[in-house]
């Protein structure tokens, strides 16, 4: 594993709850999220976002999760946890269960998927990552925003929409090749769906272009026991697009 860095902020105190972000964003994505007093929420940053530092290349959704054991272990965080990802954060989320199932005692999937790209998909990511290491971050916001956001976001919350262009804009070139690549290298996680043994809730937007919801409601099928929520007015970025509905959802899930 290549030697690196984990950087998360740390709130509240309690029973964990790990809180693993988007791409290309940060643990900012999770700052409408307050959750009750008695949980120790934990924002990890993915390497080269946010407060994480820079790795080495040929780094994979693999090594940081084991990077994210140890920084768990590290901060004497008390295990089993509650895990929740979103898209990218979920992609490490279903490779931190499959490496450490024992740890997890509540998964939650956010405008995630457990399948690899399409060929045309991976290829995409790859040719981005070339691009933002010879042209900079110029450009990625309006390319990314369309996608993240859903319909209604775009054209009723400018401020959700500037927010979102900001934190790009803040995102490192060599960050943003790093994930992609490692994101384009992501194993299958479909054979994990009906051996979870976590508590599962899968949640969805229902104007999520990206990963459409049609994936989450196929999906939760497929998990014993899952609970599933689409949030009607949101796109891929559910936290920020409809914070009240979503802490609502997370209270009611943590307390199931």
């Amino acid at each position: 594993m290549i030697p690196f860095e984990i950087a998360s902020v740390f709130e509240g105190f309690g029973q964990p709850i790990v809180l693993l972000h988007a791409f290309p964003l940060s643990h900012k994505l999770w700052e409408k999220v307050k959750v009750k007093d008695y949980y120790l929420t934990i924002k990890p940053d993915f390497p080269g976002f946010g407060l994480s530092p820079l790795t080495g290349p040929e780094f994979t959704l693999s090594d940081f999760v084991k990077g994210l054991e140890a920084h768990l272990t590290d901060q004497n965080i008390e295990k089993p946890f509650v895990l929740a990802g979103i898209s990218m954060g979920g992609y490490s989320a279903f490779e931190y269960v499959r490496q450490f199932p024992e740890q997890v005692q509540k998964l939650i999937l956010i405008s995630t998927r457990a399948g690899v790209d399409k060929p045309e998909g991976r290829e995409n990511r790859l040719k981005m990552a070339e691009k933002i290491e010879k042209d900079g971050i110029s450009g990625l916001a309006d390319t990314m925003i369309p996608g993240l956001l859903g319909k209604t976001t775009l054209s009723q919350k400018p401020q959700v929409v500037e927010r979102v262009r900001g934190w790009i804009n803040q995102t490192s070139p060599a960050a943003v090749a790093l994930a992609q690549r490692a994101m384009a290298a992501r194993r299958d996680q479909n054979d994990l769906l009906p051996a979870l043994k976590a508590k599962v809730a899968v949640f969805a937007g229902r104007e999520d272009t990206l990963i459409p919801c049609s994936e989450a409601e196929a999906m939760a099928k497929v998990i014993p026991g899952c609970q599933l929520k689409i949030f009607d007015q949101a796109g891929h970025l559910i936290p920020i697009e409809a914070p009240k509905e979503f802490q609502k959802s997370l209270e009611e899930f943590l307390e199931y």
